[in-house]
C-alpha cells in the first residue's frame, strides 16, 4: 500500500517539479509533454489495475502544467520572475478562496493519501477528529499562505525597485525565508504522520477504535403518554 503512495507522489508531485526545473526555454514544452503523458497514461493504469483515482494529485499536476506552459514563449528570465510573481498571487487567493469554502487543500490531500491504503471515508474522517486534524491541516494552510505572501512581497519589491539589472539581488533572502518556512511546514507534517502511524502501519488498522456518531432516539412513547 505504501508503494502505490509513493508511486502517487513521484509522478504527480516530484517528477513535474523535477522536469520542470531542470528544462528551461522553448525546450520546456518537452518538459510539459512528458509530465503530461506520464500523468495520463499512469492514471489509466492506476483507475483500471487498482480501480482507484486519486484526484487531488491530478488537480495539482493539471494547474502546475497550466502554469509551467506560458513560460515555453518567455525567453527573458525577468518576465519569467515576473510570471512567478502573478502565479504566486493566484496560488494565495486559490489557497484563501478553499478554506473559506471548507474545501481544505491539505485535507484533500490528505484523505486520498489513506484512500490509496485502502482506508474508508469514514475510518478517515474519524481519525481527522479524533486526532483533532482539522486544526493542524488549517495551521499548515495559513503558514503556507504567509510564506507565499512574504515571498510576493520580496520578489515584488526586487522586481520594481531593482529592475532587470538587480532583481536576484533578492534571491540569497527568498532562499533563506523559504527554508525556514519549510521547516515549519515539515514540522507540522511530522506531527500528523505521528498522528496517524497506526493506519500507516496498516497492521493496526483493523484494531483501532473509531469514534462513532451520536444516535438520537426518539421516544414515541413518551410523548403519546404527555398527550393522554
Amino acid at each position: 500500500m505504501k508503494k502505490k503512495l509513493i508511486g502517487d507522489i513521484l509522478v504527480y508531485f516530484i517528477a513535474p517539479i523535477v522536469l520542470c526545473s531542470l528544462i528551461k526555454g522553448q525546450n520546456k514544452i518537452y518538459s510539459i509533454i512528458i509530465i503530461t503523458m506520464i500523468g495520463i497514461g499512469y492514471s489509466i493504469i492506476v483507475r483500471y489495475s487498482q480501480y482507484r483515482v486519486n484526484i487531488s494529485a491530478i488537480i495539482f499536476l493539471s494547474i502546475y502544467t497550466i502554469i509551467q506552459s506560458p513560460k515555453i514563449s518567455l525567453n527573458d528570465n525577468y518576465y519569467i520572475y515576473v510570471y512567478d510573481i502573478y502565479c504566486l498571487i493566484l496560488t494565495s487567493i486559490f489557497l484563501i478562496i478553499t478554506n473559506l469554502l471548507d474545501k481544505n487543500i491539505f485535507k484533500l490531500f490528505y484523505m486520498d493519501a489513506l484512500k490509496i491504503l485502502n482506508c474508508t471515508n469514514n475510518q478517515i474522517l474519524n481519525t481527522i477528529k479524533r486526532n483533532n486534524l482539522y486544526r493542524e491541516f488549517y495551521k499548515i494552510t495559513s503558514i503556507l499562505n504567509i510564506h507565499i505572501l512574504t515571498i510576493i512581497l520580496v520578489k515584488t519589491h526586487a522586481a520594481i525597485s531593482l529592475g532587470k539589472v538587480g532583481y536576484l539581488t533578492s534571491y540569497n533572502m527568498e532562499v533563506f525565508i523559504s527554508v525556514i518556512f519549510i521547516l515549519a511546514e515539515i514540522i507540522i507534517g511530522i506531527s500528523i504522520i505521528k498522528k496517524i502511524k497506526p493506519i500507516l502501519d496498516g497492521r493496526n488498522l483493523k484494531n483501532m477504535k473509531f469514534i462513532k456518531s451520536d444516535t438520537r432516539v426518539i421516544n414515541f412513547e413518551k410523548y403519546r403518554n404527555l398527550n393522554k
